[in-house]
């Protein structure tokens, strides 16, 4: 009898449940389709709504540099259809819209020299390209769009070479470094180009180098979108080539000696060592040293030794050593 009991009531649950499930899934259904009849309902309806368009300037006028910011971006208050603005805001994908100033009569909205104050309203035909037919445009907001120029001016300026070269042992740099060009031509408002005296090339190191390289390398440019530059590279040769060491010994000459001295340097000779083009080994000869002692501003009681100079020398050699680099002297009664 109690399992019968136990039975019913189980089988009642059950049935029940069942029931309950059914009328609550009938509720959800009908809660979304009504939802989305609203929804539907409520698109086809007008709305008013702000958006922002971002802006990209054209054709500034070229014989003159901007020296104010321009808005990088509209905000718009617009009516539409609810469909129409889902419409826009996906087919869209908020890319900006270019203005091109070459399209305006500048001279039209001055107001002093150089001083420009142009109506956002001048641009609804862009925007409206822009945005379709279907939505129609109530205000732009900033409602002027002021310029503000000044005469651009040029100046040509140096390039500096901001490298390091760490070449391979036995191998050096032969003579100069190239750029081609060696300078540019800058373009700002004169208060800008006061402060620039040359430029840079951008910061680059060649290690183990063993033969001549030429590279294209940027120009480092400042942060400021009114500096103008008349190119962005330069083309840049880093002669290498393998030295070698040469030496010559070679007689010593007096130089400013006066009149009541007379002076004998010992040793008479020094040996002049350097490092020297392989190319060149041949070229360089003694004849391009002029190992010299200065007796200008002797003091006998002073100087108990004379340092040795070299008044010419050749520039395609290196690391030019003296031996010895002072020598002694006898003064000769």
């Amino acid at each position: 009898m109690r399992s019968r009991v136990l039975t019913f009531l189980r089988n009642y649950n059950i049935g029940n449940e069942q029931k309950f499930n059914t009328k609550l899934y009938t509720f959800i259904t009908c809660v979304i389709i009504a939802t989305v009849f609203w929804v539907l309902l409520s698109l086809g309806g007008n709305f008013n709504t702000k958006i922002t368009l971002g802006i990209d300037y054209l054709n500034l006028p070229s014989d003159k540099t901007l020296i104010n910011n321009l808005p990088k971006q509209f905000t718009l208050e617009i009516n539409a259809k609810g469909f129409d603005l889902v419409s826009n805001y996906f087919n869209k994908r908020k890319l900006p819209i270019t203005i091109d100033l070459s399209k305006i009569n500048l001279n039209e909205f001055s107001k002093k020299e150089k001083e420009y104050e142009i109506a956002t309203t001048e641009f609804t035909s862009e925007i409206n390209k822009y945005l379709g037919d279907d939505i129609r445009i109530i205000s732009v907001s900033p409602d002027t769009l002021k310029l503000n120029f000044s005469d651009l001016q040029t100046k040509k300026v140096p390039v500096n070479l901001n490298i390091k070269i760490k070449p391979r042992k036995q191998f050096d740099i032969k003579g100069k470094l190239k750029a081609s060009p060696d300078s540019i031509t800058i373009s700002g408002t004169k208060e800008e180009l006061d402060t620039i005296n040359s430029v840079n090339s951008e910061r680059e190191e060649f290690v183990e180098l063993d033969k001549t390289i030429s590279k294209m390398m940027n120009i480092e440019k400042r942060n400021n979108p009114d500096i103008f530059y008349s190119q962005d590279k330069i083309y840049v040769t880093i002669p290498i080539e393998k030295f070698t060491e040469k030496t010559f010994e070679i007689p010593l000459k007096m130089v400013n000696l006066k009149p009541q001295y007379n002076i004998k340097v010992l040793p008479a000779k020094v040996t002049i060592s350097f490092m020297v083009a392989v190319s060149d080994y041949n070229t360089i000869t003694e004849k391009l040293f002029n190992p010299v002692v200065d007796f200008k501003d002797f003091n006998p009681e002073n100087d108990t030794k004379m340092k040795v100079s070299l008044s010419t020398f050749s520039d395609n050699i290196k690391s030019i050593q003296i031996d010895p680099p002072f020598v002694d002297y006898i003064i000769i009664k």
